[in-house]
């Protein structure tokens, strides 16, 4: 019995197979003829070169006064902390319990221990 039912199985899907191969796919869709050609956008205004160049003029002088606030700020705390241990080598100028550890950016700052 099992034999027939496998056989019969078999033919089945030998026949479904045979079949599918044989029967012509779907016919690909074919582009038809181009549409009108749309309009054209209006162009947008030009801006003024001068005024642009003083705009990012100001902004590098802006960025340039701000990196060197910084920088000072950083050399002024460095400084802070390096008399604080001139003074006396056990007094770093961070209350009890820390110590100073210099960050990414170079600046000295307390931590906890």
């Amino acid at each position: 019995m099992k034999m027939k039912t496998s056989l019969l199985m078999g033919a089945f899907s030998l026949a479904l197979f045979i079949g599918g191969c044989t029967a012509t796919p779907a016919a690909a869709p074919v582009a038809g003829p181009a549409g009108p050609q749309g309009a054209t956008g209006a162009t947008g205004q030009t801006g003024d070169p001068g005024r642009d160049a003083d705009r990012r003029r100001e902004d590098d002088q802006k960025r340039a006064e701000d990196d060197k606030r910084t920088e000072e700020r950083n050399q002024a705390e460095h400084q802070r902390i390096v008399d604080a241990r001139a003074r006396d080598s056990h007094d770093t100028g961070c209350p009890m319990g820390e110590h100073v550890y210099a960050n990414a950016e170079g600046r000295m700052i307390c931590v906890k221990d």
